[in-house]
């Protein structure tokens, strides 16, 4: 077992992948302190972000003990295993439950972010915009709609019976389903989900982090 946590903090912005962190934060009911990183300024290319992630990246969390160094965490599917492992909660502890559990994250923090994050690039962002490449992002978030769709005509929550970190991970890319010019009524199952979970208290909480921030 670990030392006790003192104090814990959260760097992120209204993004995503941030949601993820923040969410199970609030689920978990967790004391944390937050600083926003503004990446459409550039911010996590500051030095004092650099010094806790060298990718450059958001969200990190931080986290005091009483005994010992800090513990830096950053990549949001390490910091979900790590909050879940540490509190008992939203991942078990074995056998097939927890392995579905890993799976379906895994889809969520490999398949589903990165190509929503592709078709916004292709469709918004990029200066020029090349239909074959636009065509292949959105081809390719189609398919991980179908995915999770089958899966959730299947079960309530993507690991299965339970609510999971799974579910914490794919939820704040599918509330960005407009990047990928997508129509949550097309994919019934998921839309039944998602009203699901944004009819959670804590799940309203952790997408206001951090209090302010717009991802513009």
């Amino acid at each position: 077992m670990g030392s006790t946590v003192t104090r814990r903090h959260l760097y992120g912005w209204a993004t995503p992948n941030t949601h993820r962190v923040s969410v199970l934060l609030e689920e978990l009911g967790l004391d944390y302190g937050v600083t926003g990183v503004n990446i459409r300024r550039r911010e996590q290319f500051a030095p004092e972000i650099l010094a806790l992630n060298p990718f450059g990246k958001v969200p990190i969390l931080l986290e005091e003990h009483a005994e010992g160094p800090p513990l830096v965490l950053f990549e949001s599917g390490a910091i979900l295993i790590h909050l879940a492992e540490a509190h008992g909660r939203f991942l078990p502890v074995d056998g097939p439950e927890r392995a579905a559990t890993l799976a379906w994250l895994m889809v969520a923090l490999t398949g589903l972010g990165p190509v929503t994050g592709q078709a916004h690039h292709w469709t918004e962002l990029a200066p020029e915009k090349p239909e074959a490449a636009r065509a292949h992002a959105l081809a390719q978030v189609e398919r991980v709609y179908r995915l999770l769709d089958s899966r959730l005509g299947e079960v309530p929550y993507l690991a299965g019976a339970a609510y999971s970190i799974a579910d914490m991970a794919a939820l704040p890319w599918i509330g960005r389903h407009g990047w990928a010019e997508r129509r949550l009524e097309d994919t019934p199952n998921i839309a039944a989900w998602y009203e699901r979970l944004m009819a959670r208290p804590a799940v309203a909480r952790g997408l206001a982090v951090p209090k302010g921030a717009v991802l513009a």
